[in-house]
């Protein structure tokens, strides 16, 4: 039986991985409780390209064996390569409780806690690494790339320049390294990282965007106006954000650069990768001014020497990560949109006197379109078109758990029945959809069936759009709705939700986060909601941009007693419309942010 599995390890390692299977499984039936033929039969069949396969040999071998390491090392690798992160980090915790110096072990079990959110723990392990052995150029790689996610930039610098070390010729660290010298201000010595990135490699990954940025930069800096010679309150600004893409933070740059320009205010756009230009009017030309306000995350924040650095971000939940704490402290002046995500900062320990709120705005000249963009002609799965419903509620979210959609299909299967005159449009993603979404978007809906005891084909129809939209087919969608429905688990602001309130839709919204800064019981149905951990559904941890944090609960019953008054005729219209449209323009968000900014000596 030796022989047996000694050929099997011989074709393992000459890459017969056919051979190499078949030989342990003849093996294994005549001595299946042998570990090491079934560990050896967990690696060939992972190297075959059959991890889902992989799994159980590979468990059965830690059940006979506990101990057995090569089983545990092979075993985590594969989960990681699943992204079965959880399962991952418990084969890898359970090898380093038998050999608590095992350097890679300590490595990988970095990089699965990165990719779980829990940057902290994955730093310590990473430095661990490091401190077992000669750390390779990979390690000092690792570390930097999560330290410069922890907003730890002093550590992240110092790790590109030990990982450059090792591999000089190495493009990559040389572009991490201009990326967090932009961070911190260093404009020089970014342009000379990105600059040697470039001759190394003409195609490395950011350097031409990021020395872009520099020469941005270098521009504004030249036209940077001191103090001493700034005419009150007539200054400049220079806005920088994702105002070429279709995302929150890309939509709201995007209104308020429409707005201080047409009053007049002198404004340079810079944009997120930095060589872009918006192709409506041309913004990239150097105006005198004293900030830079980035509509970004705080860690996409970069800080331009000579002028003041602004933040304008927001987040979803009762306190920021620690991280963004750490990333924060590198701006002037946050600004947020709500009273919840200037909490949310405090919550963390961020200065309360460097906090401002500036409220968005909404897009009433949508609303004023009048039938200018027609509805788009929906069919429901049943083949009844869904004008023709007369409770017709929309969602549009993006596919993350922090929108509930797990929430919103269990509450609508328990308030809906196929006779009843309604119908769930949900539009999910930014367009695209794809296998992989979808397969994911009938396993929510396999755990929703099971939460609410109903099948889908028990409840009134829901029609998906997953395809992208236009702007102009986006304002359609929402004239094909009555109602807007939200049982997000927290918002910054909600765009789709302003909208449709601006729109004349009635709105059901959860009683938190940003909602309750537009939103009240006389302009809308609200949702009472509780405080409890950030979980991803069906029990897989924390959701890793939120790891460790809290969020709110939309209480799933008072949700689906609402949907029941609306949609049984109990529920009156109600209307944020004249609220919104009143006082949350983007003529008074451009003209608060312009008072933040005059208050604060950053505009002239």
């Amino acid at each position: 039986m030796e022989s047996s599995i000694e050929r099997a390890a011989e074709h393992y390692r000459a890459g017969r991985l056919a051979e190499a299977v078949a030989e342990c499984r003849a093996y294994l039936r005549t001595a299946p409780r042998t570990p090491d033929a079934l560990n050896l039969l967990g690696a060939a069949l992972f190297t075959a390209g059959e991890d889902g396969a992989a799994v159980e040999p590979l468990r059965e071998a830690i059940r006979l064996q506990p101990g057995h390491a090569a089983a545990l090392t092979n075993l985590a690798v594969v989960l990681q390569h699943r992204e079965d992160w959880a399962a991952a980090e418990r084969a890898l915790r359970h090898l380093l409780a038998l050999s608590p110096e095992l350097g890679f072990a300590h490595s990988r079990l970095g990089s699965i806690l990165k990719e779980k959110g829990d940057l902290d723990r994955a730093a310590r392990h990473l430095r661990r690494t490091i401190r077992l052995a000669p750390p390779s150029a990979q390690d000092w790689l690792n570390l930097g790339l999560v330290t410069l996610l922890n907003g730890e930039f002093a550590e992240a610098e110092d790790a590109f320049r030990r990982t450059i070390a090792h591999t000089p010729d190495g493009a990559y660290a040389h572009a991490q390294l201009g990326e967090i010298r932009l961070r911190l201000g260093r404009l020089e010595a970014a342009a000379a990282a990105f600059a040697r990135a470039l001759r190394l490699d003409p195609t490395a990954r950011g350097a031409g965007d990021g020395l872009a940025r520099c020469r941005r930069y270098a521009a504004a800096m030249a036209r940077a106006e001191p103090a001493e010679t700034a005419s009150a309150g007539r200054g400049g600004l220079v806005m920088r954000g994702a105002f070429n893409r279709h995302t929150g933070y890309g939509h709201f740059c995007r209104r308020l650069i429409q707005r201080l320009r047409r009053d007049g205010v002198p404004l340079q756009a810079i944009g997120i990768v930095g060589p872009e230009s918006w192709a409506e009017e041309n913004l990239d030309p150097p105006v005198p001014a004293r900030a830079v306000v980035n509509c970004l995350i705080p860690l996409a924040t970069e800080r331009v020497p000579g002028l003041a650095t602004v933040t304008f971000s927001m987040f979803e939940g009762t306190r920021i990560p620690p991280a963004w704490r750490r990333q924060s402290a590198l701006s002037d002046l946050i600004l947020v949109p709500t009273e919840s995500s200037r909490l949310a900062w405090e919550a963390q320990g961020f200065p309360a006197e460097r906090l401002r709120i500036c409220p968005l705005g909404v897009d009433p000249e949508d609303a004023a379109q009048g039938g200018s963009v027609a509805a788009p002609t929906l069919v429901d799965p049943n083949g009844r078109l869904v004008s023709s419903y007369r409770h017709r509620f929309l969602n549009i979210s993006d596919f993350i758990p922090r929108k509930n959609i797990l929430g919103l299909l269990r509450v609508w299967l328990r308030s809906t029945a196929p006779s009843d005159d309604a119908v769930l449009i949900l539009k999910l993603g930014k367009g695209g959809g794809d296998a992989a979404m979808r397969a994911e978007l009938g396993a929510l809906l396999r755990l929703a069936e099971d939460g609410a005891g109903r099948r889908l084909a028990e409840a009134a129809p829901v029609n998906l759009i997953d395809r992208a939209m236009s702007d102009a087919e986006m304002t359609g969608l929402y004239r094909a709705a009555t109602h807007y429905w939200s049982m997000s688990h927290g918002e910054g602001w909600d765009l789709p939700m302003s909208k449709a309130g601006a729109m004349g839709l009635t709105l059901v919204a959860p009683r938190h986060s940003a909602y309750v800064d537009y939103l009240d019981d006389t302009t809308a149905h609200m949702i009472p909601a509780t405080v409890g951990p950030a979980l991803l559904p069906g029990g897989g941890g924390y959701y890793p941009p939120f790891h460790g944090l809290d969020w709110w609960i939309p209480d799933e019953d008072v949700a689906s007693g609402i949907l029941t008054s609306i949609i049984r005729g109990d529920g009156a219209p109600k209307s944020a419309r004249a609220r919104l449209l009143e006082r949350f323009t983007w003529e008074r968000s451009a003209a608060r942010l312009l008072a933040i900014l005059d208050e604060a000596g950053l505009r002239g």
